[in-house]
């Protein structure tokens, strides 16, 4: 063919944009601007920009930062050497917490199994009716479910189950219902064509995808509703997090680190039984949970056996710790009618005793929880990747990354609070509370972008390093890229937990709106109680439609 011919010919297609984009990598094509890019980058630069002005507003400075650091290290100067004064009483009620964790987390996962399903559905109303249910679980802080529950059927540990069990469901709801809206729809579509009803596409087609990331859901949140129990404690569910009040109250801070330090015990242990029974679903060790087929029997291998002993251990400590809590079928209907009761106490609103500081207050939480955000997303992305086996560099920073997440997530909510509190003052509450949560925001965007690291897909990365990328564009193009979508929920995930959090800043005067809250529990004004509540299920309702969104536009 000759030079002229060749000009003339058409060029060959333009190769289709690999995933993730491959701006500014040599050797892959540049990605045309789109919804799905401007969000991924518009997402971060306004999130950014009003984390700022919140932390500007609440006065977070650096000269306050380094003034308070001196009165940590004094705080924690006197809570040490750590003491029990009655070891005995103190395991027996970090055995009634764990009982009732266990049982709180369990209810939960049947009820969030259910919503999760439904809120995937392609059914617009049904969908539609799941989420709401999702979201006012979650919006509803469980110390406000344990209020109403102690009105409904008194004092004792069911209350905290309930109460931990239904707002559990606000996030294993939401978590659930991602995943089955990212499992493979060409496996469900297989399965559909052998000739599979509605319940065995479910079954066959989408549970199997999905079991390792709600295994890691249920006991992320199994360590999460021990560490809740701190503040159930105070509004009559008993356990561990009234001697950790109790301490705190009498300032005796070596009894509160020896509580806190079992507390730290326990939360380590779960944290174990995580980490093997998600490396036995994922694969880990050569141990494979789905073993391969043999003619029509599936072999007993050691990692389906593992998978099973698991499974079938889980309901029965389930069922132990229903036992162990009071939580009878009897029980639970003498509940459901109670509950129906307590209704008349709580509606309608009485919004007349907090319509001065409402306005102020949301204000405030909203900034509180702004910052706290954006300041723990900053410190959790690096520690997240660094304690993900498939990013870390090497097994030393790994092992390092995960030793520091695992500190800070065993650290009750509460007791951060009332450290920063008593380094800061509480002229400065509003700060000492944003760092605080901003502690605990840390730990939580760290532990859930780990985890998503972990099952990133090993052809992307592999592609740009092919294509001459160095480090620097792997991580933000190939990693990075892939964890847009999960990076955007995660983060307004910790920003609706931390909008909710303003009931443990007002119990030590951290927050105004938390402050006049806890106030009016303690004097039974339970109607109070849900006119202070109903403004932040709003900001978190925008809060989730600002995820739905960002979800479906960078899926």
């Amino acid at each position: 063919m000759s030079p002229r011919a060749r000009s003339a010919a058409p060029s060959p297609p333009r190769p289709a944009p690999a995933s993730p984009p491959g701006h500014g990598v040599p050797g892959l094509p540049r990605v045309p601007r789109s919804g799905r890019r401007m969000a991924a980058w518009g997402f971060p630069l306004v999130f950014a920009v009003l984390g700022v002005v919140a932390l500007d507003h609440l006065g977070v400075g650096v000269g306050g930062l380094v003034a308070g650091f001196g009165e940590v290290v004094a705080l924690l100067a006197r809570a040490v050497p750590p003491t029990l004064a009655d070891p005995a009483t103190t395991f027996a009620h970090v055995f009634d917490t764990l009982w009732m964790a266990v049982a709180g987390t369990a209810l939960a996962t049947v009820l969030a199994a259910a919503l999760g399903v439904l809120a995937a559905s392609r059914i617009r109303t049904v969908r539609s009716a799941a989420l709401g249910v999702i979201v006012a679980c979650r919006a509803v802080p469980d110390v406000v479910f344990a209020v109403f529950f102690v009105a409904a059927i008194g004092i004792g540990p069911l209350p905290g189950v309930l109460a931990l069990g239904l707002h559990s469901v606000g996030m294993l709801g939401k978590l659930f219902a991602e995943a089955v809206e990212q499992a493979d729809t060409g496996v469900r579509e297989a399965v559909a064509g052998t000739g599979a009803g509605p319940a065995q596409r479910l079954l066959g087609g989408v549970l199997p995808q999905v079991a390792p990331s709600w295994v890691a859901a249920i006991l992320y949140r199994l360590d999460i509703n021990f560490r809740g129990s701190v503040l159930l404690g105070a509004v009559g569910a008993g356990g561990i997090g009234l001697d950790l009040k109790t301490a705190f109250g009498f300032t005796d801070y070596r009894e509160a680190t020896g509580v806190a330090l079992v507390t730290v015990a326990v939360v380590l242990l779960v944290e174990g039984v995580s980490v093997a029974l998600r490396g036995q679903l994922l694969g880990a060790g050569g141990a494979r949970a789905v073993p391969a087929v043999r003619g029509t029997r599936v072999p007993w291998t050691r990692g389906r056996f593992a998978t099973h002993l698991a499974g079938w251990g889980a309901l029965a400590l389930a069922a132990v710790a229903f036992w162990r809590v009071g939580a009878s079928p009897a029980a639970l209907a003498d509940a459901a009618a109670g509950s129906v009761r307590a209704l008349g106490d709580f509606f309608p609103p009485d919004f007349a005793p907090v319509a001065g500081l409402l306005g102020g207050g949301l204000l405030e939480t909203a900034a509180i929880a702004l910052g706290a955000t954006f300041l723990g997303t900053l410190a959790g992305v690096p520690l997240g990747l660094a304690a993900a086996r498939a990013v870390a560099p090497n097994d030393g920073v790994r092992l390092g990354a995960r030793t520091v997440l695992v500190g800070l997530r065993s650290i009750p909510d509460l007791l951060l609070v009332l450290v920063f509190v008593a380094a800061f003052g509480l002229m400065d509450g509003p700060v000492a509370g944003t760092l605080a949560l901003a502690v605990f925001t840390a730990a939580l965007v760290a532990k859930l972008v780990a985890d998503d690291a972990e099952e990133l897909r090993s052809g992307p990365r592999e592609a740009v390093l092919s294509a001459g990328a160095g480090p620097v564009q792997e991580l933000t193009v190939a990693v990075l890229g892939q964890l847009t979508p999960r990076l955007t929920a995660i983060t307004l995930y910790a920003l609706d937990v931390n909008l909710r959090a303003f009931f443990i800043l007002g119990i030590v005067g951290a927050g105004e709106l938390g402050y006049a809250l806890s106030q009016h529990i303690r004097a039974l004004d339970h109607d109070v109680v849900t006119a202070i509540v109903l403004p932040v299920f709003v900001l978190v309702l925008a809060v989730e439609a600002v995820s739905a969104r960002l979800r479906s536009v960078l899926r």
